[in-house]
């Protein structure tokens, strides 16, 4: 590659953690879950980008410097939004003791331990469940069981299907909980071992991605989009809607973004626009993913029940404003973190 840096799977970053902010925030005038089901692509990729980068964070020996870091913003997260609850408690009035109690009484212990859940916000789930992915991958690497892991990847999808969105089908349940598809096990492991396989293969990928295959790719998103609308209406028809999370047409539609993003980048072409999106998935989409379900609340609370106009285009495009407030305060935010480093 001509290029040293990835600025295609950047953008993708970019792409995936607005598509984030839309599953929380979706815009009003949308129909139907469609576009929710398409946005269920972000998590995948964000795990299949990790795995991507992570033969060369091994060859380089920097895989414990990566987790170390992962655990730091795993822990700062809880503890910001901790605070964060407490503000939210003793501004409404409410007893802060008593929320919290009631947060850590919402699941039992192995929900934290085994599944990665969080307490206080359940989309802080993603930086548990990447932590555990990380300690495993060095456990991995140094038991030389890489190629096991490959292997493993179509059982834990399979996992992840039967034990999420198909949990109801084939348990026949009357409870599906949703981490049994948002964790570690059956989210994590298999799309970060995908993208470390695409990764170890990213320039033979590349040179093999032509214009054919390309658009092979790009007819691929909207026919397994439409697969995944198919699973969902044939599973509500029985009653057994799961946990709406990944359905098959869902992973697969993952995986061919991921691949057409990763052809994209020998003709990409830099401009003005792609430039920002660049530079937001490069240095503000974790920091988005962790800090937008503040900005949501905070908005929300204050723009929820007035009739101003601008409360008027929140109500119905929420998620633009939320991605753009958190943009600017997560910009204000790394450049605050910066300058403290420099003095």
């Amino acid at each position: 590659m001509e290029k040293q840096r990835w600025t295609c799977l950047d953008i993708l970053k970019c792409l995936a953690a607005l598509a984030v902010v839309e599953i929380h925030k979706p815009l009003d005038v949308q129909k139907g879950t469609e576009i929710l089901i398409l946005c269920r692509f972000a998590v995948p990729v964000f795990f299949m980008i990790t795995g991507f980068f992570y033969p060369e964070v091994k060859v380089k020996k920097r895989e414990w410097r990566q987790l170390r870091k992962i655990f730091v913003i795993a822990i700062c997260a809880n503890l910001f939004y901790l605070l964060w609850d407490t503000f939210l408690a003793w501004e409404e009035g409410k007893k802060i003791s008593e929320i919290l109690m009631n947060r850590l009484e919402d699941k039992a212990p192995e929900d934290y331990i085994l599944w990665n859940f969080s307490p206080l916000v359940p989309h802080l789930w993603y930086l548990q469940a990447l932590l555990y992915v990380l300690v495993i991958a060095v456990l991995v690497e140094y038991l030389g069981l890489r190629k096991l892991a490959y292997l493993a990847i179509p059982v834990l999808l399979v996992g992840n299907l039967i034990r999420g969105n198909y949990s109801l089908l084939f348990w026949k349940k009357d409870y599906c909980h949703i981490y049994y598809a948002r964790n570690f096990l059956y989210c994590g492991l298999p799309f970060f071992w995908l993208g470390c396989w695409f990764g170890e293969r990213k320039e033979q990928l590349a040179a093999y991605l032509n214009k054919k295959r390309m658009a092979l790719l790009l007819i691929g998103v909207p026919a397994f989009w439409k697969m995944a609308l198919m699973e969902r209406k044939w599973l509500e028809k029985r009653n057994v809607l799961g946990s709406e999370e990944e359905y098959a047409g869902t992973i697969l539609m993952a995986i061919c973004i991921f691949l057409f993003f990763i052809g994209r980048q020998k003709v990409y072409v830099e401009n003005g626009f792609t430039r920002a999106l660049a530079k937001i998935g490069k240095e503000y989409s974790m920091y988005i993913y962790i800090f937008h379900y503040a900005v949501l609340q905070a908005l929300s609370q204050c723009l929820n029940d007035k009739k101003s106009l601008v409360a008027k285009g929140y109500q119905q495009y929420g998620m633009i404003f939320i991605f753009v407030v958190t943009v600017i305060f997560v910009a204000f935010f790394v450049r605050t973190k910066r300058a403290k480093r420099i003095k």
